[in-house]
């Protein structure tokens, strides 16, 4: 849903695309007092109201609350992204060739831990060890290797394709005894 889309939203809720997210929820209980059919002091226009009508307007309410809900959390999310992109981006130092150790250096200077990227990329944790570690001898075929290596790599924003052929170019050079 693009931000346009909840445009109606923040008109139901009478609050403009600007409010904060604690506006946002003063206005929602503040409505759904107004129309609730328990409300003692509703104005004489309200009680006008069918019960029927009130009821679909608390709906509504319900509806515009909920949908900005989680709009205000991906915005958040958003935020953070943002702002962990900006860190990476002026923090993580560069590398000729990415190996196990660049992306353990790289993972640290983030503050991310192993068990979050395990967590997030669905890798087992024995594996991103190894693959930090490069015992080669403990990691599963190729095929699975490069999938965890994608995944590891996306999770600290990196290019996969470039972590994937430089792992495995040490890994090669490893094997044939150049390194």
């Amino acid at each position: 849903m693009n931000s346009s889309e909840f445009d109606k939203y923040f008109l139901t809720l009478e609050i403009t695309r600007d409010s904060t997210f604690t506006e946002m929820k003063n206005s929602y209980i503040h409505l759904r007092n107004l129309y609730s059919k328990n409300n003692l002091s509703i104005s004489p226009l309200i009680q006008a109201l069918s019960k029927k009508k009130q009821k679909l307007i608390v709906k509504e309410i319900d509806e515009a609350f909920n949908m900005l809900e989680k709009y205000y959390q991906d915005k958040k999310m958003e935020n953070i992204k943002t702002k962990r992109e900006k860190i990476q981006r002026s923090r993580v130092p560069t590398f000729e060739v990415i190996g196990g150790e660049a992306l353990k250096m790289i993972r640290k200077v983030l503050g991310i831990e192993l068990e979050e990227i395990a967590f997030l990329s669905g890798v087992p944790l024995k594996h991103l060890i190894n693959i930090e570690l490069e015992r080669y001898d403990l990691l599963p075929p190729d095929i699975y290797i490069k999938t965890f290596l994608k995944k590891f790599a996306a999770q600290l924003s990196l290019d996969t394709d470039k972590v994937v052929a430089d792992y495995f170019k040490r890994m090669e050079d490893f094997k044939s005894g150049i390194n």
